[in-house]
C-alpha cells in the first residue's frame, strides 16, 4: 500500500504572514509534523538570521510515513533563502522523495524573479514570495513559488481573525490566516503569535490535512509585533 501523503516542502506553502525579524543571533523554531491517519509523520526545522540588512533562512524536513510498521514514503528537504528590503533575493531546494531527488533554485532578475527547476525555467513577478510560511507579509493578493516543485501560484490572503489555540497544554494567542488558490480556497491555514510567529500552520493534501505544529523555540525571540498582527486586521 503506497502512501499518498503529498507533504514535503508543498507542505511549508501554509504561507503563513511573519516576516522575518531581525535578529542579533540566529534564531531556530521546531515543528512536529502530523498526519490525521498516520499520526506523527517527522520534524520541520528553521533557522534564521539577518547580517547587514539581509535576512537569511535555513530549514530541513524530515517526513517518514509508516504503516503497520512499514515505512512507505520518506522524504527530506533542505532549503535557503535570502531576502533583502522585504524583497526575495534566492533560494535552493533539495528534495529527495524514496531516493528520487530534486533541486529547484531561484533568483531575483532584472524586474522579475527567475526559477529553474526540473520541469524547466519560468519567470515570477519581482514581489514573489517562497512558500514559506514566514515569508508573506501582508493579507490579499499575491505569487507564491513552490520551493518544493517550483510551481508560480496567484493567492488570495484572507482572515487574521483571533483564536485561541492550545500549544503544550497552555492557551495562546493567536490570529488565524487563510490561504486561497484560484484552484482551492483555504488551501493553507496558519496561525501567528503575539511576536509574529507561525506557531501553527496547516496545508490541505489530498490524503488529509497535514499540520505543522511549534514543539521548541528560542529562549528569547523579541522582535516587534508585525503591524498586519494588530492595527491592520481590525
Amino acid at each position: 500500500m503506497k502512501s499518498k501523503v503529498g507533504v514535503g516542502c508543498a507542505a511549508m506553502a501554509a504561507a503563513g504572514l511573519a516576516a522575518a525579524s531581525a535578529h542579533a543571533a540566529p534564531q531556530t523554531y521546531r515543528y512536529s509534523v502530523s498526519h490525521p491517519l498516520y499520526g506523527l509523520i517527522g520534524a520541520y526545522e528553521r533557522t534564521g538570521d539577518d547580517t547587514d540588512g539581509e535576512t537569511r533562512a535555513q530549514a530541513h524536513l524530515t517526513i517518514v510515513v509508516r504503516i503497520l510498521g512499514v515505512v512507505v514514503r520518506r522524504e527530506t528537504a533542505d532549503q535557503n533563502e535570502a531576502w533583502r528590503g522585504g524583497r526575495l533575493l534566492s533560494f535552493q531546494s533539495l528534495t529527495s522523495t524514496d531516493g528520487r531527488r530534486s533541486t529547484i533554485a531561484g533568483e531575483a532578475s532584472g524586474s522579475g524573479f527567475r526559477v529553474t527547476s526540473p520541469s524547466g525555467t519560468q519567470t515570477a513577478p519581482p514581489d514573489v514570495v517562497a512558500s514559506d510560511p514566514w515569508s508573506l507579509t501582508h493579507v490579499g493578493p499575491g505569487t507564491v513559488v513552490s520551493i518544493r516543485t517550483g510551481k508560480i501560484s496567484s493567492v488570495e490572503v484572507t482572515g487574521g481573525e483571533p483564536e485561541t489555540l492550545l500549544l503544550k497544554g497552555v492557551s495562546q494567542a493567536t490570529r488565524h490566516y487563510h490561504v486561497n488558490t484560484r484552484g482551492q480556497p483555504n488551501k493553507w491555514e496558519v496561525w501567528i503569535d503575539r511576536r509574529g510567529v507561525p506557531i501553527k500552520f496547516r496545508s490541505q493534501e489530498s490524503s488529509g490535512a497535514i499540520d505543522f505544529t511549534l514543539v521548541s523555540r528560542p529562549p528569547s525571540d523579541g522582535g516587534a509585533v508585525p503591524a498586519f498582527a494588530t492595527d491592520r486586521t481590525r
